[in-house]
């Protein structure tokens, strides 16, 4: 039997693949990461708002202005935050922003520069989230990338890497009960970090050429509207929801917004609620906010410019 030929690096256009791959592999399994869902608030609709990212961020690396390393992960970055969904949703965008920051002057990724990519996605998801809470989707984000540094001095096999990676991945899941309590009581892994997951094996399965069908296929209406059905994470009753709205919206800024801005804007929002996540990318802030006054958040908003995706959900 012959040996297989290592891989030690991927070109853009295989990273396009995989990346793509990453988002259908996540679309295949969103009705199974709802189920997960109980963090922060138990909706059922993890997977939904992760997928969304995830499709609007594959549709603009399919489509990058040319296929660079640099211009692919671009559009994994503005793709997946303009089209973010709900607090994972977001997370998942930040941890593509970082990795973009992280790799975007490179020609060719190695396990060496995917691990520098992996952490400063990881820095970057943590800065967003005001409260960073361990036990989930950033938490399973720190194990991959912290592992992936392990092992980038140890292999340039990426398949080999990517696999080691996964299986650490798996492993840090797993621990998320013992992290958050409202998991171990429903008896779940976290949803969001399974997300991640799911991601991370549908890039491997473009790697290793077990996937070949790249085409993205528009969510459909029902899916848009985020109807997904309660699973078993939605059914825990007494679960006490202190803030009963998922608002979010993009400004796009007519004024300067500096880190002044942001950090006033951010006291804002942690005065009217909680679960917020503020993104600020070049000319547009994306806004998560889980609060009783949606109207607030907006009328604030506005003293920025422009806003427009608003959304609430009760």
């Amino acid at each position: 039997m012959e040996a297989k030929i290592k891989m030690k690096q991927i070109d853009a256009a295989l990273l396009q693949k995989m990346l793509i791959g990453g988002a259908k592999r996540l679309e295949a399994n969103k009705e199974y990461i709802n189920e997960l869902n109980v963090f922060p608030v138990p909706d059922g609709d993890t997977g939904t708002n992760m997928t969304m990212t995830a499709l609007a961020a594959a549709k603009e690396v399919g489509n990058a202005a040319e296929v660079t390393v640099k211009e692919v992960t671009r559009g994994l970055s503005s793709g997946s935050l303009r089209g973010a969904r709900g607090n994972s949703g977001v997370i998942l965008s930040q941890l593509f922003r970082g990795f973009y920051k992280g790799v975007k002057d490179q020609d060719v990724l190695t396990t060496e520069t995917v691990a520098v990519g992996f952490k400063k996605a990881v820095e970057t998801a943590y800065k967003a989230v005001m409260k960073p809470k361990e036990g989930t989707i950033l938490t399973v984000a720190k194990g991959i990338s912290d592992k992936a540094a392990e092992i980038a001095s140890q292999t340039d096999d990426i398949e080999e890497a990517m696999r080691i990676i996964i299986e650490h991945a798996e492993y840090v899941l797993s621990k998320t009960p013992d992290m958050l309590p409202v998991l171990k009581e429903a008896g779940v892994v976290d949803s969001g970090g399974q997300g991640l997951v799911v991601v991370l094996r549908g890039m491997l399965d473009a790697l290793t050429g077990k996937v070949t069908d790249f085409t993205i296929t528009e969510p459909n209406a029902e899916f848009k509207a985020g109807s997904s059905m309660p699973g078993k994470g939605a059914a825990i009753d007494n679960a006490d929801i202190k803030f009963g709205y998922c608002t979010e919206f993009i400004i796009m800024l007519e004024k300067p917004f500096n880190e002044n801005t942001e950090a006033e804007f951010k006291k804002f929002l942690s005065s009217i609620g909680d679960s917020i996540v503020c993104v600020n990318l070049d000319d547009i802030v994306k806004v998560h906010v889980h609060t009783n006054h949606p109207g607030q958040a907006f009328e604030k908003g506005l003293e920025y410019g422009q806003l427009t995706k608003m959304k609430v959900d009760n």
